[in-house]
């Protein structure tokens, strides 16, 4: 071994442990100095945190929403990780599986990787007797190592690093006969990271957006305008292969400056191959292209005879969505409006507007509240202020009733400003959903913003 990386991290979550924070120490074994420079670096997660994550390192996204994310990191951390021996505490279940998770995530490559594990060590040379368990900080603490911050990436590299001297010290271990080589998992225990929810709700919804211009039979300035301004949004996803294909069509389709409806067909396949592809349940699948066909078909401002016709024609072959939300309440509209067979103006800004709202119900909804005393409140997503209950916390002191999910008692729903991007069903979570049907058979639950709440 010519060098050796001490490596922790935290992260946001425990489904896709998307690093929030690393720590790393890297030193010359023979002459025990810095090989590189220690690196102490928070890291934008771009996913959602979890509430026991929260709790034990207390990172929240509001932390780190504006500091560069794993691929832009990862050019001055890969040098760590490769021709070396990794080494931290149960390092290859938690923070290795991470480490590889990111890589797949943004589709880096992932070097070689070689490890050893201080609680592997710990386990066969420390008694059990000697110890309550063989966590690190028990651990430093039985062999009288200082430690820094509790669950700080950086603190707990370099604790880890004056542990594992201690440990070849005190039990003369070969450190040679400790290396293991890291096995990948199966691909499959990683798929739904890779196709993560919000990539596909991203590329779902464009599937049904440019389903809703074609819809028609013409392609509008400002719809070729919307594909131009979607391909702009979504660049920084290039280096995923499904999304480099979009665009790579996209850029060949708007090299005369128009799309015509044979070029926005030939989009429509390229992006259905990768939906093809992916395993998403069919119900969400097609209430996502519902979503993207519905933006597609207002994006103009309003909606003519021709696409209420088609929309219902698309409702008709999909009915097996019945009973999914906002299906049933569309079909309902469209089948009022072209029972005489004609689509007035008014039927379609009415059209549009209950479109819009269904499509964005927390900007539509919101709206500032200044009284929360004996008011039932429910909770959604996560929040800018901190933890869920931190929040609750809050809202209790202000004399608030916090309630776990959404009831037809529930005066406010509060969607937290950092909700979660991979809500499935729209742009909208479960409980935003049940406060929408509630307020349909006549409930007054309102749906405000955490910044409405809590300036």
């Amino acid at each position: 071994m010519e060098k050796v990386t001490f490596f922790d991290v935290e992260y946001a979550n425990s489904k896709n442990k998307s690093i929030c924070q690393i720590g790393i120490s890297c030193i010359d074994v023979k002459s025990v100095d810095p090989y590189y420079p220690e690196q102490d670096l928070y890291i934008n997660p771009e996913d959602g945190f979890d509430d026991c994550c929260i709790k034990i390192h207390g990172i929240t996204n509001d932390k780190v929403k504006n500091e560069p994310n794993f691929f832009e990191r990862w050019s001055e951390l890969e040098k760590y990780f490769t021709n070396t021996v990794i080494i931290g505490h149960n390092v290859a279940a938690a923070d290795i599986d991470s480490l590889v998770k990111c890589l797949r995530r943004y589709n880096l490559g992932i070097p070689e990787l070689y490890y050893i594990d201080t609680l592997e060590l710990a386990k066969a040379f420390v008694p059990s007797f000697a110890v309550r368990d063989y966590g690190l900080h028990t651990l430093c603490d039985y062999f009288e190592i200082d430690m820094g911050e509790a669950h700080d990436a950086f603190d707990d590299a370099c604790a880890c690093e004056d542990l594992y001297n201690t440990l070849i010290n005190e039990y003369s271990i070969n450190p040679d006969e400790c290396v293991h080589r890291y096995n990948m998992h199966e691909t499959e225990k990683f798929m739904k990271f890779v196709s993560d929810p919000s990539l596909r709700k991203i590329i779902s919804e464009f599937y049904g957006v440019i389903r809703g211009f074609s819809i028609d039979n013409v392609i509008t300035e400002g719809e070729t305008q919307a594909v131009k301004e979607w391909r702009e949004k979504f660049s920084e996803y290039d280096y995923r292969e499904e999304i480099h294909s979009i665009n790579q069509t996209i850029d060949n389709i708007l090299a005369d400056g128009i799309i015509t409806v044979d070029e926005i067909t030939d989009l429509q396949g390229v992006v259905k191959r990768y939906l093809d592809l992916v395993n998403t349940a069919p119900s969400t699948l097609a209430t996502q292209i519902l979503n993207g066909i519905l933006e597609g078909i207002v994006d103009d401002g309003e909606v003519s005879e021709a696409e209420c016709k088609k929309l219902r024609e698309w409702l008709y072959d999909n009915i097996y969505l019945a009973g999914h939300y906002p299906f049933d309440k569309i079909v309902k509209q469209v089948e009022d409006i072209l029972e005489d067979g004609v689509v007035t103006k008014e039927e379609s800004e009415r059209l549009t507007k209950s479109i819009h709202e269904l499509l964005h119900p927390v900007e539509t909804l919101s709206e500032s509240v200044n009284e929360i005393d004996d008011k039932h409140i429910c909770l959604s997503g996560n929040f800018e202020y901190g933890s869920k209950k931190e929040v609750e916390e809050y809202l209790m002191s202000k004399g608030a009733i916090v309630e776990s999910s959404v009831k037809k008692s529930t005066d406010f729903l509060v969607v937290g400003n950092c909700e979660c991007q991979a809500y499935s069903q729209g742009s909208y979570g479960t409980k935003v959903i049940k406060a929408m049907e509630y307020n349909e058979k006549g409930c007054k639950i309102q749906i405000i913003k955490e910044k409405d709440l809590i300036g």
